[in-house]
């Protein structure tokens, strides 16, 4: 197969994960998926940038994704997609979790953890959906979406929708 077969599928198999991450910071002020507490080091467990509404917003945009998908792959994307966008949350939870624990407050840049977690995340997603990724497409979403995090971070900066370039 060809490179460019493999970058077509990545981002065909990766497309609801990175819907559900880029859609998520258009809630402001939403409740806290932490509730404000602090773990065991004194620090928020994951920071206000975690919150239920834009876990909801993420998870409906990757799903509707998963919707337009289903007519070209299969009605299991529908399925397959919540749970994509579902696990690419979580990584990008965990990416905030490990942060806090860094003493990097919200909004500070992490270069590379902020870029790939939501993807690892989706990927352990779409393993358990038992859809299987190989390495030329996982490496060449994974250069995407680098890109495309620090350019649509940029742009989002640029539109007053984040705080931060980053």
């Amino acid at each position: 197969m060809s490179l460019i077969i493999y970058i077509a599928l990545g981002i065909l198999y990766y497309l609801p994960a990175l819907v559900a991450n880029g859609s998520a910071p258009f809630v402001k002020n939403g409740t806290p998926i932490d509730f404000k507490r602090n773990f065991i080091d004194g620090r928020r467990i994951l920071g206000d940038g975690k919150s239920f509404e834009g876990l909801l917003v993420a998870l409906t945009f990757g799903t509707t994704v998963g919707v337009i998908l289903s007519k070209f792959l299969g009605i299991e994307w529908i399925i397959v997609s919540f749970v994509e966008s579902f696990f690419a949350m979580i990584g990008d939870m965990i990416g905030a979790f490990i942060k806090r624990r860094l003493g990097l407050e919200r909004g500070a840049r992490a270069l590379g953890l902020d870029q790939l977690d939501f993807v690892l995340g989706a990927t352990l997603g779409l393993f358990l959906a038992k859809i299987q990724v190989n390495i030329y497409e996982f490496l060449s979403i994974v250069i995407i979406a680098f890109v495309l995090h620090i350019l649509t971070n940029n742009i989002a900066y640029r539109l007053k929708i984040k705080s931060v370039p980053w």
